[in-house]
């Protein structure tokens, strides 16, 4: 085989590997969404609801159709300080939840204002609401009897197989046409990006 057909063969497998490797990003409906939602994240000391606390807040209200959505956002202050190890996994600090965070008896009722009725969606649905039906029971606020939807669940129904499920993977491969939210803390954005594609393609399986 000539040297100019052997370039050829390696540049049509580097095409290749390269096409399969970084596909064009997809374009995702919002068709199949509900006409209104929360989307919520939470970040905490540690893992266990029952012994680590929240540090943050964070929600986005959609309303499809619209280009901005409402956001909620606030720094918690624990009642413990912040492990080292969670500061380099979130970038919150002590100094920040001490000048700027609020007390979680102080931001739970606003909390709770904002989410309304409405249905909420978190990437990982038992841990997230884990944290805050234990925070509402402990300051003795009732329970709000919203619907909630994993992201997380609904992405590995819609795509089996996938070698991650990390949720900035799994945003990586989407993106809105329309009614992106803006201004929206990052996980909560990449959180709806992820609810859209996995509603649109749960959609067309049924």
């Amino acid at each position: 085989m000539g040297t100019f057909a052997i370039l050829l063969v390696l540049g049509a497998i580097i095409y290749l590997v390269f096409r399969y490797k970084w596909p064009s990003r997809q374009q995702i409906s919002t068709d199949y969404l509900p006409e209104t939602f929360i989307v919520l994240d939470l970040e905490t000391t540690g893992l266990d609801a029952t012994r680590h606390e929240i540090i943050e807040i964070a929600a986005i209200r959609y309303l499809k159709g619209n280009k901005t959505h409402e956001t909620f956002q606030s720094l918690v202050k624990p009642r413990k300080k912040i492990p080292k190890k969670i500061t380099e996994i979130t970038g919150i600090t002590q100094d920040m939840v001490e000048q700027d965070g609020q007390n979680i008896s102080e931001v739970l009722p606003e909390f709770t204002k904002f989410i309304g009725t409405e249905r909420l969606i978190t990437f990982n649905a038992a841990f997230d609401m884990a944290f805050l039906y234990a925070a509402w029971e402990k300051y003795g606020l009732s329970r709000p009897a919203n619907p909630v939807s994993c992201a997380l669940i609904m992405a590995r129904r819609a795509w089996p197989g996938r070698k991650s499920y990390r949720l900035a993977d799994l945003a990586d491969d989407g993106e809105f046409v329309e009614g992106r939210a803006h201004r929206a803390l990052e996980d909560a954005r990449r959180t709806l990006i992820v609810y859209a594609a996995a509603t649109e393609k749960l959609k067309e399986l049924t």
